[in-house]
């Protein structure tokens, strides 16, 4: 493994890159996805117990790893925080052939703050991750005033249909980071039909990075075998939207979602509807479905072969089929 310390304009944060060896026995590793870590702190520090042993945790899921020690400090205008993280991802992206990863498989992974910077990349910045991990991340503006900054934005207001897939985690025990939170920001996500894995668990306190044993500091409160399943999900988070190494691919449904791939009868009503050519479509075809939805947005997640298998009467499998002829073509 190799480690490099590297220097990022104008704010001199530092990158730790925790690059994996080249090996012939493994010729499907030599281009990695990424996981950009961005330690919580409160914005006051960088936490050590969200950082290295994070990054190495998901080097051992096949990741290049990279630890971004953002400018922190009371005086310290969140902006700046951020400008360091878009430079960050801006390093990754243009020497991603010397780190070994796939420029369009960047994960922004961060927690409580550093899961405030990740949401904040992912709504605020032009140039943005290609996935959010985040671990009981500040999303509501209003949760810092007790830590006596100002008020931010609401950083679910902020979604648009351009952020990325997310993976969030959080504890109803948080009393630290209330975890309305991760819902509002979810909840967000969902208007826009983004893919998100929303995860909840019952019992933990804040600030349990890993919720092992090795980022425990000692403290039994920190150790959570519930709470401590994040990762392995968040892989599998990561895997159905990229797919794995040459090996797994991508979850069809969730492409489709994502918009990717052709339009047809498994594309959810919202997407189609985005597209003039498949509205176009939709408007000629079927009108009183697209009457249904301007009625109903409610309905405009689910697809047309959704719809159909729940009316299989009044959508025969030949008007399917030709609807899906049409769609094809836009």
């Amino acid at each position: 493994m190799e480690i490099m310390n590297v220097q990022l304009a104008p704010n001199n944060a530092r990158l730790t890159c925790y690059l994996q060896d080249k090996s012939d026995a493994m010729p499907n590793v030599d281009i990695r996805p990424a996981a950009l870590v961005l330690p919580g702190g409160g914005y006051q520090y960088c936490s050590d117990r969200e950082a290295e042993p994070v990054a190495l945790a998901y080097m051992a899921e096949g990741f290049n790893a990279f630890v971004l020690r953002y400018t922190t400090g009371m005086d310290c205008p969140l902006d700046k925080s951020l400008q360091d993280a878009r430079a960050a991802l801006a390093y990754l992206r243009q020497n991603a052939a010397d780190l070994r990863i796939d420029p369009h498989m960047i994960a922004a992974v961060g927690f409580s703050a550093g899961g405030h910077l990740a949401a904040a990349l992912g709504t605020q910045s032009e140039e943005k991750p290609d996935a959010l991990v985040l671990g009981y991340a500040v999303t509501l503006g209003a949760t810092w005033a007790p830590m006596g900054r100002p008020s931010e934005p609401n950083l679910g207001d902020l979604v648009t249909d351009t952020t990325p897939p997310a993976f969030i985690f959080a504890t109803q025990g948080d009393t630290l980071v209330p975890v309305k939170n991760s819902l509002v920001f979810a909840d967000a996500l969902a208007d826009h039909d983004i893919p998100f894995a929303l995860h909840i668990f019952p019992v933990g306190e804040h600030g349990l990075s890993l919720a092992r044993p090795c980022t425990s500091k000692g403290d039994l409160s920190k150790v959570n075998s519930d709470v401590a399943r994040w990762l392995p999900m968040s892989i599998s988070f990561l895997q159905d939207i990229w797919g794995a190494l040459g090996v797994v691919s991508p979850r069809p449904e969730l492409r489709a979602q994502m918009g990717g791939g052709k339009a047809g009868l498994d594309v959810p009503f919202k997407r189609l509807l985005k597209n003039p050519g498949a509205a176009e479509v939709l408007q000629r075809r079927l009108p009183e479905v697209v009457g249904i939805l301007r009625q109903n947005p409610l309905l405009k997640g689910a697809s047309l072969r959704q719809l159909a298998g729940f009316m299989p009467d009044a959508y025969p499998e030949d008007l399917l089929r030709s609807i899906d002829e049409e769609l094809s073509k836009v």
